[in-house]
Protein backbone atom coordinates (compact mmCIF):
# COMPACT_ATOMS: atom_id res chain seq x y z
CA UNK A 1 0.00 0.00 0.00
CA UNK A 2 1.03 3.49 -0.90
CA UNK A 3 2.31 6.01 1.57
CA UNK A 4 -0.60 8.53 0.48
CA UNK A 5 -3.48 6.10 0.71
CA UNK A 6 -2.60 5.17 3.81
CA UNK A 7 -2.04 8.39 5.19
CA UNK A 8 -5.68 9.66 3.95
CA UNK A 9 -7.23 6.37 5.47
CA UNK A 10 -5.79 6.99 8.64
CA UNK A 11 -6.69 10.59 8.19
CA UNK A 12 -10.40 9.83 7.34
CA UNK A 13 -10.61 6.97 10.07
CA UNK A 14 -9.38 8.65 13.02
CA UNK A 15 -11.63 11.94 12.42
CA UNK A 16 -14.59 9.62 12.02
CA UNK A 17 -13.69 7.88 15.33
CA UNK A 18 -13.34 11.06 17.37
CA UNK A 19 -16.78 11.75 15.99
CA UNK A 20 -17.98 8.79 17.91
CA UNK A 21 -16.87 9.85 21.04
CA UNK A 22 -20.31 12.00 21.86
CA UNK A 23 -22.01 8.46 21.38
CA UNK A 24 -19.42 7.00 23.40
CA UNK A 25 -19.78 9.64 26.29
CA UNK A 26 -23.97 9.16 26.03
CA UNK A 27 -23.59 5.25 26.14
CA UNK A 28 -21.11 5.64 29.32
CA UNK A 29 -23.71 7.30 30.91
CA UNK A 30 -26.52 5.39 30.15
CA UNK A 31 -24.57 1.92 30.97
CA UNK A 32 -25.29 2.73 34.82
CA UNK A 33 -28.29 1.20 33.93
CA UNK A 34 -27.14 -2.11 33.67
CA UNK A 35 -26.91 -1.71 37.28
CA UNK A 36 -30.72 -1.39 37.58
CA UNK A 37 -31.74 -4.77 38.63
CA UNK A 38 -30.38 -5.81 42.07
CA UNK A 39 -29.09 -8.92 40.79
CA UNK A 40 -26.93 -7.13 38.55
CA UNK A 41 -24.01 -6.70 40.24
CA UNK A 42 -23.33 -10.08 40.57
CA UNK A 43 -23.00 -11.31 37.31
CA UNK A 44 -20.04 -11.18 35.27
CA UNK A 45 -21.86 -10.61 32.24
CA UNK A 46 -22.56 -7.32 33.25
CA UNK A 47 -19.69 -6.01 34.55
CA UNK A 48 -17.65 -7.00 31.40
CA UNK A 49 -19.97 -5.37 29.16
CA UNK A 50 -19.80 -2.33 31.45
CA UNK A 51 -16.38 -2.00 31.37
CA UNK A 52 -15.96 -2.91 27.40
CA UNK A 53 -18.11 0.12 27.07
CA UNK A 54 -15.49 1.76 29.43
CA UNK A 55 -12.82 1.11 27.79
CA UNK A 56 -13.13 2.67 23.83
CA UNK A 57 -11.29 5.76 24.72
CA UNK A 58 -8.15 3.66 25.45
CA UNK A 59 -9.02 1.71 22.60
CA UNK A 60 -8.98 4.70 20.13
CA UNK A 61 -5.87 5.81 21.72
CA UNK A 62 -3.92 3.02 21.30
CA UNK A 63 -5.08 2.66 17.67
CA UNK A 64 -4.40 6.36 16.81
CA UNK A 65 -0.78 6.34 18.73
CA UNK A 66 0.33 2.82 17.34
CA UNK A 67 -1.33 3.78 13.74
CA UNK A 68 1.10 6.71 13.80
CA UNK A 69 4.08 5.18 15.16
CA UNK A 70 3.57 2.80 12.41
CA UNK A 71 3.72 4.60 9.92
CA UNK A 72 6.36 6.87 10.65
CA UNK A 73 8.03 3.45 10.49
CA UNK A 74 7.08 3.19 7.28
CA UNK A 75 5.03 -0.29 8.16
CA UNK A 76 2.04 1.31 6.38
CA UNK A 77 -0.35 -2.45 6.61
CA UNK A 78 0.46 -2.72 10.20
CA UNK A 79 -0.79 1.07 10.51
CA UNK A 80 -4.21 0.17 9.31
CA UNK A 81 -4.17 -2.69 11.76
CA UNK A 82 -3.82 -0.98 14.40
CA UNK A 83 -6.38 1.84 12.96
CA UNK A 84 -8.88 -0.44 13.14
CA UNK A 85 -8.58 -1.18 16.80
CA UNK A 86 -12.00 1.11 17.32
CA UNK A 87 -13.67 -0.86 14.98
CA UNK A 88 -14.10 -3.54 17.93
CA UNK A 89 -16.52 -0.93 19.60
CA UNK A 90 -17.84 0.65 17.04
CA UNK A 91 -19.39 -2.85 14.85
CA UNK A 92 -20.95 -4.06 17.70
CA UNK A 93 -22.83 -1.25 18.55
CA UNK A 94 -23.60 -1.00 14.82
CA UNK A 95 -24.89 -4.42 14.36
CA UNK A 96 -27.31 -3.73 17.80
CA UNK A 97 -28.62 -0.95 16.15
CA UNK A 98 -29.39 -2.48 12.95
CA UNK A 99 -30.50 -5.38 14.42
CA UNK A 100 -33.03 -2.90 17.10
CA UNK A 101 -34.13 -1.01 13.98
CA UNK A 102 -35.14 -3.88 11.39
CA UNK A 103 -35.93 -6.76 13.61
Amino acid sequence: MSRKMTLWILIVTQALFVLFIPVWLFLAGMSVMLFDDPDAAGHATVWLIFIAILLYPVGLLLGIVFGWVKFSRRRYRAAIVWNAVPWLWIAPLGGFLLFANFS
